[in-house]
Order: structure tokens, then sequence, then C-alpha cells
């Protein structure tokens, strides 16, 4: 394949994105910051001709699909959706055809004791916009009121687009109402559904052959809190047992062992992910025959392998093209020669972001890339015949000049162990007050890019760290193991070192420091307003955990198969238990519809706070999820004020401070 890609400068293919009377005033600071995107994704269809995207037309509005023909991008595109639902993705099934996932406000949910109105749905459309059907066909009583909404509260979701065939899809599906998700052959043209598999509370299936035999699978062990992968031979009905995800900590040590399939099995051998014999993941065969590893893939010696990267061939096989691991955008190694001097070619017209080529028509010739950086929020572009067109951005009203530059570094905590971490400079000279910001799960990351809240903290004047504090994942087993039952003792110490770090580069001052999280981070928030001595002048917590043992118990019940895996990690300082040490200004934010940490948990922390006369100020977020897509415009705005209000004035944080060496 010749590679010759042009960039027209300033070319753009104009795509309605907000409405004309929007686009013609400048949005202020925090509406440039809270909007909602504008474009979230676009996509070819199989046979490149024509283009879906996701998009906005106001900044607060519904998303909505629409469908251009690629040979005329002038003429009005297909446009569906409406201001009672929201549409969350789309996808091609095949030429003709759309999958479409949407959530709509379901207010009997909650009547009916669900802790939530939302309820997402799967619908499959023609690119005309003629013909909207729901899938599956309901087959439950619509006479039983509480059947009909359990029903839609479960939802289902989309296992497998069968590539091979253009008629029918996989789903996952709670038809008969256990709880427990059925996988369905659907018709995407007449929306019939035909039960495929059934799984159970015991065993789930994650993958079926093009012979559709169940081949992967995975169960979750109630007593060892672990989850274990199985598979099967070909032709075989007994699971094989071949590894498994678990996290232990003893009284001499915490140990993690990791093992996860990323790759379909070719006859009886297939990739997965383990750290058997390293420090960071690595990709190895296995031999399905023998329960035996063979070579080692891949493997980075500071970043964790997270799979592997795959292509369509001419009979739409999938064929790996490359490796991927953390890196400090979420990277890939590619092997196939083709592919990378292709990705080079687009860094090379986009050198300043991170580019993804995230869908290619099946002949290769028409593609879409996304571009992220931290001064280019999300955008899209089409890269058809040679040329490089910008299909849109998806925060259009951020522009360069409103953005900072976001350096990736490592510094040294107290103990000597390395820590990652994203630092957001802003414009002028430093010191600057310095807010520390560390991310949720906590076993999750952050990576290099746009971040919404980093942009515009220091769109404020302060400058931003990200630690990628001990338990982070991505940096390998010592790093994650490291923080196994240490929430808030060793973790907390990570956070509070990066204070000195930005001192030591003469960036920030460390008299002016403060901490804001959301989840894991306003956990992290809720310790830093009492830690004694407190390098913290204020802090914000945002949708934090307050009563560890309660929130550990709650996991058992609550929690995702991965958050139970590591329930046995979670342990450490109990903020409730330390509220009359409060010694600084907080402010408590939550969302009252949180499905992930109840919103009980800043309730409990505020209302010890009043008993104790501690300086606070407490917003709850009407209708406020726990994630980006369920926290609105609206929410942000209410938010963001409020947070830079109580950083410039409550914490006087701009006012210089006089710190003692």
């Amino acid at each position: 394949m010749k590679i010759r890609i042009r960039f027209l400068a300033g070319a753009c293919i104009a795509l309605p994105l907000f409405s004309a009377a929007q686009e013609q005033q400048a949005l202020s600071g925090y509406e440039a910051f809270a909007q909602e995107p504008a474009m979230s994704s676009a996509s070819v269809s199989p046979d490149g001709k024509h283009l879906a995207t996701l998009q906005r037309f106001d900044k607060d509005g519904k998303q909505f699909l629409l469908i251009y023909d690629l040979a005329d991008m002038a003429k009005k595109p297909v446009t569906l959706g409406s201001d009672r639902m929201d549409i969350v993705s789309a996808g091609w099934a095949n030429n003709e055809r759309l999958i479409v996932r949407f959530r709509q406000d379901v207010d009997t949910l909650q009547r009916l004791g669900a802790d939530t109105r939302q309820v997402s749905k799967l619908a499959t459309v023609d690119r005309e916009g003629k013909r909207w059907l729901e899938i599956p066909r309901r087959r439950v009583d619509r006479r039983s009121q509480t059947a009909k909404t359990i029903q839609r509260w479960s939802g289902a979701a989309v296992f497998d687009l069968l590539p091979k065939d253009d008629d029918h899809i996989l789903i996952e599906y709670d038809d008969d109402q256990n709880f427990v998700a059925d996988i369905f052959r659907v018709n995407v043209e007449t929306g019939s559904a035909q039960r495929v598999v059934k799984n159970s509370d015991r065993i789930n299936i994650t993958y079926l052959d093009d012979d559709g035999d169940p081949r992967l699978a995975f169960r979750f062990d109630e007593g060892s809190e672990a989850i274990i992968d199985l598979a099967r031979l070909k032709g075989e009905t007994d699971w094989i047992e071949i590894g498994r995800t678990q996290a232990s900590v003893g009284n001499m040590s915490s140990v993690f062992n990791a093992f996860r399939i990323v790759g379909p099995p070719s006859s009886n051998e297939f990739y997965v992910l383990s750290n058997h014999e390293t420090d960071t993941a690595a990709i190895y065969t296995f031999d399905l025959e023998t329960r035996e590893f063979g070579e080692m893939q891949f493997m980075h010696p500071r970043y964790d392998a997270t799979g592997v990267r795959t292509r369509l061939d001419e009979e739409k096989n999938d064929v790996i093209i490359g490796f991927t691991f953390t890196g400090k955008a979420g990277d890939v190694y590619l092997v196939d020669q083709e592919e990378k001097a292709l990705y080079d070619a687009i860094d090379g017209i986009l050198p300043d972001t991170d580019n993804s080529i995230v869908s290619r028509s099946h002949d290769g010739k028409t593609m879409v890339i996304r571009a992220e950086g931290p001064r280019t929020p999300r955008s899209w572009y089409l890269l058809k015949e040679g040329r490089l067109d910008l299909l849109g951005r998806s925060m259009p009203f951020l522009t360069e000049d409103m953005l900072s530059e976001v350096e990736w570094v490592r510094y040294e905590a107290r103990d000597g162990m390395e820590i990652p971490a994203l630092v957001t400079v802003p414009r002028g000279d430093g010191p600057f007050p310095i807010v520390v910001l560390p991310h949720g799960g906590p076993v999750a990351r952050d990576y290099w890019g746009f971040d919404v809240w980093a942009q515009l903290l220091a769109y404020n004047g302060y400058v931003v760290i990200q630690p990628q504090f001990r338990i982070s994942d991505g940096f390998g087993r010592r790093h994650l193991e490291a923080g196994f039952s240490r929430w808030g003792y060793e973790m907390q110490d990570d956070l509070e070192d990066a204070i000195g770090y930005l001192a030591q580069r003469n960036l920030g001052d460390p008299g002016r420091a403060a901490i804001f999280g959301w989840s894991y981070g306003g956990y992290a928030a809720f310790v830093g307003s009492f830690r004694d001595p407190n390098p913290f002048r204020c802090a914000i917590a945002g949708a934090g955990v307050a009563d560890l043992p309660y929130f550990r118990a709650w996991l058992a019940d609550s929690g995702t198969l991965a958050e139970k895996a590591y329930r046995p990690t979670v342990d450490g300082i109990n903020p409730l238990e330390h509220v009359d040490s409060v010694d600084v200004p907080i402010l408590v934010i939550h969302g009252d519809d949180d499905e992930r940490v109840p919103v009980d948990e800043s309730r409990k922390f505020v209302a010890k706070l009043k008993e104790y006369d501690k300086q606070h100020k407490y917003i709850e977020l009407e209708g406020a999820n726990h994630f980006f897509g369920t926290i609105y415009y609206r929410h942000w705005m209410e938010m963001y004020p409020a947070m830079i209000d109580w950083l410039d004035n409550t914490c006087n944080l701009k006012t210089t401070a006089t710190v003692a060496n």
C-alpha cells in the first residue's frame, strides 16, 4: 500500500455541531469547559460509502446520529434522535444498517425500587433512518409492570458484530429476568432473536468461534474472590481452568496474579496476558491441550501489556498487527510494517497528538482518525484517497490559547518508590498555587492527553499534578501491590510528596496546595483534610468513599467483578473516624443518583462536619451519577464555578504565601 497523505491547511468537512446562534458567540470560560461533547464518535461503513457520527446541536443537548453520504458531503445528512433519548453509541452492522445504543429516563424504575432511572436499550436502523427497531423484540408478559421494568433496566449489549455475517449480530440479554444475560443471535433486519447460549450465575461465556461453539468463559469464585478464566478444546464440552486473576493480602506480603485471554483461539492455541514470570504483565501464547505457556510475544519493561491489536483480512479474519500496552497515552507496538508506515505518515502530519485509526472500510481505503492531545480535545479526521480532512472536534469552544501543555514526569516518594505523574502547567511564571489531582479507582490510571479538570484548573492559574500513586494500574506488579491495604497511608504519602517535587522545580508554591479528587480521589481528598502534619490548605472531595468498612462490605454485593477481585486490598484509614481532626476548609460534592459510590458516603461525612463545626460546603448534584456521560452540563455549571471560588476565595490560594524553610 502506497502512503500519500496530504493535509489541506484549514480544510474541514463542515459538520453541523452546534446551532448557528451558538457558533456566532464565544462561550464563557466555565461554559466552554462544561459543554457536552459536540462530537463523540465517527465511523465509516464497511464499503466506505457512508459516514456515521454522533453529534450535539446544543452545548447541553442530547446526542443525535447523523449519517452522511461520502460521495456528496454537502448533501443534508440523515438525522436520527430526539429530546426523549440520548444516543450513546452507534456502529455499522453492515453497509445498510447500524446498531444503536441509547438511554432514556424512566421514572418507573425508581418507583419500583431501582437505584437508577436510566434505561439502556439497543436498536437497529437503516442508513436512511426509515426503520428504527428496538432489539430484541420483547418476550415478557406486558401485563406485568414489574417484569417489563426489570427487563428494560437490564437492557441488552452487543456481544459480537459477526463481521462474516452481514445479517446477524450476537447480543447479551436477560430475557428470562434471572439477572443472568444469555447470548442471542439477532437478525438486524427483522429484530428476531434466537438464544444460542444460556449463561448461568456460575459461568459467563466470553467467546464463540465461527461455528457458534462456546470456547472461552470466566467465573467468579466467591470463596477466593478470584476471576477464573476457562476454555474448551474444540469439539469438547468440559471447561478447563487455565488461569485466574486474584489479589490477596497476607501477613508477609501482598500478591496480585494477573491472567486474561486477549486473543481468540486459533484451533487450541491463543494469546494470554500474564505476570507469572515478569513484573510487568506480558503477552504469551498458550496451548490448551498441554495447558502450558508458549513463547513470550511481547513485554514492555516499564508498562503492562494490555492486549493485541487486530485488523480484518480479506476473508474477514482477525489478523494481529500489534500489541497494546499502557504507556503514557495507551500505546501500541506495531508488528505489521504496512500499518506502521501508515501510522508514521499520520503522526508526521498530526505530531502533537495521540492518533488512532478508529474505523476503516473493509478495503482499507477510507478511514477515520481520532486525535487527542493536551491542547487538542478529541478530534476526528477523515482519511480518503490520500487526503486528510478534519471532521469535527469534541469541544470546539476550547481554543488552544485556553489550554496548557502537559508533561509526563517521574518523581521519588519518601520511601524511594518512583511515581509517574502528569503535570499541567498554566501560562505565566511560577511558582503557582498547586492542585494535587489523584485519579479514581484506585486500580486505574491517568493518560497523557486532554483532561478537562486539569485544564480547567490550569486555565484558572493552578499547576496541576496527577500522581500515578502506588496501586495505580499499568506500571507493573510491584507498583500495584505496594498500595494493597495502604489507603490513606503510603498511597497518601505519594500524593503529598508531589508537592515537594513541584516546589523543587519552582513550578509550585508548597504553602498554597490543595487536593481535589473524584471517587477514590474523593476519598484521598477526605484524608487530605485531616492528615497530620497537613501539607494542604484546602480540599475538594467529589463522590468520595468516607466509610471504608461499609464500602468494602457494599462491594461484595454491588461491585463489579474487577472490584470484587480487588476487595481484599480495600483497607486503610477510615475518613469517617477522623472528622474531628479536619483542619482545612473542605468542599464536598456528590451526585444524588450515584450508582458506584452511594451518596450516603458524602452525607455521612458532611453530617459529622456539621457536628464538629468544621468549615465546609456541600453540593449535591441533582440527577447526577458517577461518571462522565452520566453527569451533565447543568451539573458542571454548578460544580466548576463553586470549585474555583472555593480555591480562590475561601482557601485564598491566589494570595502569595510565605513558607518557612
